[in-house]
């Protein structure tokens, strides 16, 4: 690996992993898709500080992922590059599956599944 790629290697992934850490603490919110297009209404049914944690987690562990899936690039090693992807993929379905099957831990209101 060059200078270049592990610089990009360790800055991507950092960001990510700050960025994790900051939506866990309710902090940059306004990046995640979708949540900033949602009226105030809907926003309102979901348990914001539940949510946020949720997926604060999930994104410093893809930071993680990231990490492993660029380096694993940059390195021609498949098996880290595949953990790397396994990683990422793992936590987007995470995000997806875990407020389904606990809606009460994260929507404020049973009405609005």
């Amino acid at each position: 690996m060059t200078l270049f790629e592990i610089i990009i290697t360790v800055l991507i992934s950092l960001g990510i992993i700050i960025w994790g850490i900051c939506v866990y603490f309710q902090k940059g919110t306004w990046l995640l898709a979708g949540w900033n297009t949602l009226s105030k209404e809907k926003k309102n049914t979901y348990n914001k500080k539940n949510i946020c944690q949720l997926y604060g987690k999930c994104v410093a562990v893809c930071g993680i992922g990231f990490f492993l899936l660029l380096y694993g690039s940059f390195s021609y090693n498949n098996v880290i590059l595949l953990s790397g992807i396994g990683i990422v993929a793992l936590m987007i379905i995470l995000t997806i599956i875990v407020p389904m099957i606990n809606p009460k831990k994260y929507r404020n209101n049973k009405l609005n599944l």
